[in-house]
């Protein structure tokens, strides 16, 4: 996918007050129907593997994987939130240059 057919940003202000949860969260404009490709799209931009997709009643979760890390893509329905978790708190850098890598696509 082009990398225009996305529009999202990092968003800072949450990003901080999560960072002692290792959450990054990011406001894409998708929805329901478009999570799955947007997170593929995600995914292959950042050079990650996919794992495995789950879905729950108002969530989709996609976990993959990138330089050894394991992370999870979640979408809330509800709150039409999307965030970044990492398997492993030890990891925190990875979640912080995943967030520079995608800050060029603000």
């Amino acid at each position: 996918m082009l990398a225009n057919n996305y529009s999202f940003k990092i968003n800072s202000t949450v990003a901080k007050a999560h960072k002692q949860l290792n959450i990054d969260t990011i406001n894409p404009n998708i929805d329901w129907d478009s999570f799955l490709p947007f997170s593929q799209w995600l995914i292959d931009i950042i050079d990650g593997h996919f794992i495995s997709h789950d879905l729950g009643a108002d969530l989709h979760r996609v976990s993959f994987e990138f330089e050894d890390t394991r992370l999870m893509l979640t979408f809330e329905e509800n709150s039409n939130s999307i965030w970044i978790e990492l398997d492993n708190n030890a990891d925190l850098d990875v979640l912080t240059f995943i967030s520079q890598l995608l800050k060029n696509y603000e």
